[in-house]
């Protein structure tokens, strides 16, 4: 994602822990967006958040099943809580 700017613009990533949401939420945490990662295994969202703030990123772990609506209104009142309002979402197939 060179030459992209994101600064400050908060990016959801569903699916954050593994796979293509982790590499999505490293791409965009990298072009400087704050990344709210979203995912079901809490340890391995946690590795994913200290991958990227390992790098320079923002990011905060949410540990939620987006199958489950409601997960999916907590989620949407914590990520607004902590860190406002979200920009860019992405979601990762489970």
């Amino acid at each position: 994602m060179t030459g992209i700017d994101l600064s400050g613009k908060l990016a959801i990533v569903t699916g954050g822990s593994r796979g293509l949401g982790r590499a999505m939420a490293i791409a965009l945490a990298s072009a400087g967006a704050p990344i709210a990662l979203v995912g079901r295994d809490g340890a391995k969202l946690t590795e994913t958040a200290e991958l990227i703030r390992s790098g320079g990123g923002a990011a905060e772990t949410y540990q939620a099943d987006v199958t489950k609506e409601q997960d999916v209104r907590r989620l949407e009142q914590e990520v607004s809580a902590k860190q406002g309002k979200i920009a860019i979402s992405s979601t990762t197939p489970a």
